[in-house]
């Protein structure tokens, strides 16, 4: 047979081919395997190159009881009259594909210790025996961003140690990979006795060969390499097409390297195995189904890294002649349809995302007319995955992405599209029939932008580990993150993670959401939030409020409970940023046992407007910006939509205003004053709804412009069993109609009656009104219906109160009011009704069983780990969240024991860190022995009130004392940052702090809100003094070493900070300083060696280059080794990694825009 025609084996024949039966050095045109036929490769070292090879027979190399022994390639080219698409191997209908390679165990595994930039060794997890030298494998990078600096690597196998677990490398490597405690990078291998490859043209058209299978096939211990094509449709490395039923199917440790499209494809096939294989070098989706059909395939310990997107830029993509499945735009390691598969065991680096799972509304391409909706198929199963590196490409991706949609256009010239934004999944049962969830278990994510992103509908995500992460999780529609444990910093010194923090959101361990969610999050760890005010809008903290929309608010959507938090500073616990729209105002969650909120009990919290300080027992956490409340029997957070025609906007309407003052219709108020005569108020804009509690603290709304003549009130959240006493303003002599009503049981709707006495309301059903000819009082209560049954989401007594969509509301008409505007004049005096009496017991925490913490592989906090292997398994929770965390009413017993910090730390190093003064450490008990407080009542937590005045400290390590000596009072920056009240004369310690509210209708929580505190004319004018920190210790908690006492030293209320406002050639309020002030710094109390908790030596630590490490230097360990004894401690926990920024007008010097944590 001549090789340059197409050779065609004769009719039911067997041929068995040997290497002695190939024509050197030629190449094949196409070899055809007829039905009934079959070709059989012998088990001896053979090349074959060829153009295309088509089997509608068989075509065996080993079989599943006998593996090939030896080296069998096939290598595909570019040949005259083969079209493009048949360079392939190309199992027809009906025909069958044997392939089985010799088995080399494992396929790959991950490192157990760091592998460092110019080792030569590999330290493996799973014993690598039977890998060969001269075999190559990949090592997957430790760094985020991996498409901007690959640091990937390939190596090749010089030998294997006795035991398989040391790989010895022909050549160093070039960059670090991490191998510790919390997570390692993945080795696979690539190299496999049977190679199918492209050959050098085709890494420069980028189109090599592909195996297509539309019969049968098991391919096990194949390589295929320079393979697939760019851009084709149908042409990837390893595809089973339109198989339907795929049963005893599979593809197992075989590899694919530097792929030009895709890995694994499943079109339209099911019951498929996927299995121990690795892929590294591919554009597009990696381990891909296609069209929406694909179900019950097992996809089961495969590796995808190092995974190219084909374009990103916008959101919405179509079909083009530069990327041919627009999805590609988002390419991942594994990309999958249909949930109704099983994915367990797999690891994906790199890519937009590691895993997607977009939302098909129906079947696309060649299934377009199969009958199912993909979407809302049930997962089958998601369990024991990984991905890293990966989600960086926009702020929303996850490496686990549930989302974005895929869909045909209608017409002749259909187009498959691609949206990536927010798309819900409507999950049900394997019938159809009932709503079910998403379950996603035992998933480990690290260096993403987000860990695991889901946009609903049903979610739970059990056993979750996150490391090294901008979001730990975001869930929407109803969600559960439990059994999680998220550490924003592992000990992967080298990963460059975050970056410039510019280009990032604000790192959070999880983000609540505005609108459309259920959320519960418990039995959760987060680890290593640090306070950084110095970042100012990039600064980290554990929760993270949602706040840019005035549109959408939040009703009650999140609750926590058993929360524990390691190494995280109680400021950065939670953050609200103060902006004036609905969803900042209204921000809230309920703490089910105090723990999240290091309170003793159950605690409501709410945003920074007064309206959320429900009653005295209510403190105010200034650096979250938030009200923390005892949570009360008779609370629920409820929501109302205040609608007005006329005036109002419906959310979802597209009809929103602005929230600005032009748009400002009033304000709600907690009925009565606080103990400093100061109304509880928040604003409320044209953009319906309003977010609050229920109970008889009482909702009295106020317009300046009048009273409506009519007004409903829709109960879009009040649950049944509670209520809100409603009340607003009416000209005296206003006759009434009032009903409540349903929008879909009409029977049901009812009319209210006027009562005799506000008691009478307050008492009673719901049914009544009182008006005392000012204030109209109505007590609004869902009396419940079908619509309210089975609407609360709960998982083990937490709940997330359900909400009706606009089916039930209050109808109020003002009779006698006649005017031609929504609203009709009314005296503007603000007259808000008096307190009722009576208040109700706090809750006391729910008994909840089973619930405990797992017990995760985890290093102590912020510890690089420098051990041979693995870390010792600690628990996520070690001890009661309520006993850790809590603060405590007073110093216990005379013996005085240290109890110790719950955050990772020692109380020795917060007595070297100077945090022995800090508000927040006094609050929770710490350490009273060693910081010398022992028979010292311990402080509560900052009341909305104070009394007394202390001194703020500067973003400095110089004292207050110090600044007054150097004639920094009188200076700009320190008036307008309250620094050093209480040294520089502008309070009088020891008298109240209170409020002087400034002339006009504005309160101090707005001109705080506006950001007026800073203000000279506020400062002279001594205007809200307490609620702008100006007498208060309100950033306490941000406590930062600082030098012990000595010349020049502060009175006792001087709160002394981190490093000196003069230092070096800084200026503070544009004067440059001395050298002399820039020196002029104390030493700690001492300068010793703290060893790590890793047994590693303070000379080994600096021999290896980590003196530099910021664990080292965050945890002042081995501070005289390494050189750090001159000043103050540079383990300030305040800045760890970052310079900080100049304050406005002045203050220390800042850097460039800082990178790191």
């Amino acid at each position: 047979m001549q090789p340059s025609n197409t050779i065609v084996l004769p009719s039911a024949s067997k041929v068995l081919l040997g290497a002695c039966m190939l024509q050197q050095g030629a190449t094949y045109r196409q070899i055809v395997v007829p039905a009934g036929s079959e070709l059989i490769f012998a088990d001896e070292d053979m090349a074959l190159d060829v153009g295309s090879i088509i089997v509608s027979g068989a075509m065996r190399a080993g079989g599943p009881t006998c593996r090939l022994a030896s080296r069998l390639t096939l290598a595909f080219h570019a040949l005259p009259g083969i079209n493009p698409i048949d360079m392939a191997l190309r199992v027809t209908p009906g025909g069958t594909l044997d392939l089985h390679g010799k088995l080399f165990e494992p396929t790959w595994t991950r490192l157990a210790q760091t592998a460092t930039a110019g080792s030569s060794t590999l330290q493996l997890q799973d014993a690598a025996l039977g890998w060969e030298p001269g075999q190559q494998a990949m090592v997957a990078t430790t760094i985020w961003k991996d498409e901007q600096e690959n640091q990937n690597e390939v190596v090749t196998v010089a030998s294997v140690s006795e035991d398989g677990r040391t790989i010895f490398l022909t050549a160093p490597l070039q960059y670090q990979h991490y191998g510790g405690p919390e997570y390692q990078a993945e080795v696979g291998l690539l190299s496999r006795y049977i190679l199918i490859q492209g050959d050098e043209a085709a890494a420069a058209s980028r189109k090599g060969p592909h195996v297509r299978v539309e019969g049968w096939a098991q391919i096990r211990g194949v390589q295929a390499y320079r393979a697939g094509q760019f851009n084709v449709i149908g042409a990837y490395p390893f595809h089973w097409h339109m198989v339907g039923d795929a049963s005893g199917q599979l593809a197992t440790d075989n590899s694919v390297y530097r792929s030009f499209f895709r890995c694994f494809t499943v079109h339209a096939t099911s019951n498929l195995l996927l299995q121990h294989n690795v892929a590294f070098d591919a554009t597009g989706h990696c381990f891909y189904l296609e069209d929406g059909v694909e179900e019950l395939n097992t996809v089961d310990h495969n590796l995808a890294a190092y995974v190219h997107v084909i374009g990103q830029a916008g959101q919405t993509f179509g079909a083009t002649s530069d990327r041919a499945q627009p999805a590609d735009a988002a390419a991942s390691g594994f990309y999958v349809t249909n949930p109704n598969n099983r994915l367990s065991n797999n690891a994906a680096s790199g890519g937009y995302a590691g895993f997607t799972y977009p939302v098909l509304p129906k079947p696309i391409g060649l299934s377009r007319d199969v009958d199912i909706v993909p979407a809302s198929r049930p997962l089958l199963l998601f369990d024991s995955n990984t991905a890293h590196s990966s989600g960086y490409m926009w702020e929303m991706a996850g490496c686990l992405y549930f989302g974005g949609t895929v869909y045909e256009t209608q017409g002749r010239d259909r187009r498959v599209m691609y949206n990536n934004g927010r798309h819900e999944f409507p999950t049900t049962d394997a019938a159809g029939e009932t709503e079910a969830f998403f379950r996603v278990t035992n998933s480990k994510l690290f260096l993403c932008m987000v860990g695991h992103m889901s946009w609903g509908q049903r979610f739970e995500v059990i056993n979750y580990q996150a490391f090294d992460i901008v979001r730990g999780a975001t869930l929407f529609g109803q969600g559960l993150l439990q059994h999680a444990y998220i550490n924003v910093q592992s000990g992967n010194q080298l990963s460059q993670f975050p970056g410039r923090l510019d280009d990032l959101p604000p790192i959070a361990g999880f983000q609540w959401y505005d609108t459309r969610t259920q959320t519960i999050i418990k039995d959760t760890t987060f680890a290593n939030y640090k306070w950084q005010p110095q970042l100012g809008t990039n600064r980290m903290s554990v929760f993270y409020s949602m706040t840019h929309s005035d549109e959408f608010k939040p009703m009650g959507m999140s609750s926590t409970s058993n929360i524990t938090l390691l190494n995280v500073d109680h400021s950065a616990i939670a953050r609200v940023d103060v902006r004036q729209t609905g969803s900042s105002r209204m921000f809230n969650w309920l703490d089910y046992d105090g723990s999240a909120t290091q309170r003793p009990t159950p605690s409501i919290v709410g945003s920074w407007p007064d309206w959320w300080n429900l009653d005295a027992g209510c403190t105010y956490e200034g650096e979250w910006n938030a009200w923390v409340c005892p949570w009360r029997e008779d609370q629920e957070v409820a929501r109302l939509e205040l609608r007005i025609p006329g005036l109002t906007k419906a959310p979802s309407t597209g009809s929103a205003v602005p929230p600005t003052p032009a748009n400002t219709i009033g304000f709600v108020a907690l009925f009565g004053y606080d103990q400093q005569g100061q109304a509880r108020t928040m604003d409320i804009t044209r953009n319906e709804g309003i977010t609050g509690v229920t109970g008889n603290t009482g909702w009295y709304v106020h317009m300046p412009a009048g009273a409506p003549k009519y007004h409903e009130l829709w109960l879009s959240q009040l649950p049944v069993g509670t209520h809100i006493i409603y009340a607003t303003r009416f000209p005296p002599g206003t006759r009434f109609e009032i009903s409540r009503v349903f929008k879909w049981f009409k029977s049901l709707n009812r009319g209210l009656r006027q009562a005799a006495s506000l008691g009478e309301v307050v008492s009673g059903d719901g049914l009544s009104y009182y008006f005392n000819g000012r204030h109209l009082f109505i007590k609004l209560v869902d009396p419940g219906n079908s619509e309210t049954q089975n609407i609360d989401f709960c998982r083990d007594s937490v709940c997330v109160r359900g909400s009706r969509y606009f089916s039930l509301a209050y109808t109020i008409r003002a009779t006698t009011l006649a005017c031609s505007t929504s609203l009709c004049p009314v005296p503007s005096q603000v007259d808000i009704p008096a307190t009722l009496p009576g208040i109700t017991a706090v809750r006391t925490p729910p008994v909840v069983v089973g619930t405990s913490q797992p017990t995760i592989p985890v290093p102590a906090p912020a510890v690089p780990s420098l051990l041979p292997g693995p870390a010792p398994a600690v628990p996520v929770n070690p001890g009661s969240p309520t006993e850790s965390s809590a603060p405590d009413a007073a110093i216990s017993p005379p013996d005085c024991p240290d109890k110790q910090p719950t955050d990772g730390s020692s109380c020795a190093q917060k007595k070297k860190w100077g945090q022995c003064g800090a508000s927040w450490l006094m609050k929770a008990g710490w350490c009273s022995a060693t910081c010398g407080r022992c028979g010292q009542a311990a402080p509560q937590p900052r009341a909305a009130t104070f009394d007394s005045c202390f001194d703020r400290q500067p973003p400095g390590a110089s004292s207050c004392a110090q600044q007054k000596a150097w004639g920094k009072c009188k200076k700009s920056w320190v008036k307008r940052g309250g620094y050093c009240a209480a040294t520089c004369g502008r309070c009088q310690p020891g008298q109240p702090c209170t409020d002087k509210r400034p002339r006009g209708s504005f309160t101090c929580a707005q001109q705080k809100a506006w950001g007026k505190c800073s203000q000279s004319w506020m400062a002279a004018g001594d205007y809200c003094a307490a609620t702008c920190g100006t007498c208060t210790a309100a950033v306490a908690a941000a406590a930062v070493a600082g030098p012990a006492a000595g010349p020049g030293a502060g009175p006792p209320t001087d709160d002394s900070p981190t490093r000196a406002a003069c230092e070096g050639t800084a200026t503070v309020d544009g004067v440059q300083c001395s050298q002399s002030q820039a020196d002029e710094e104390w030493a700690p109390e001492a300068c010793t060696d703290i060893p790590t908790l890793d047994g590693v030596s303070c000379m080994d630590q600096r021999a290896s280059g980590a003196c530099d490490s910021p664990y080292l230097k965050l945890g002042n360990y081995c501070d005289q080794t390494c050189g750090r004894c001159l000043g103050v401690s540079a383990g300030a926990p305040a800045a760890p990694l970052l310079e900080a920024a100049a304050p406005a007008g002045g203050g220390p010097a800042g850097g460039s825009m800082p990178y790191g944590l």
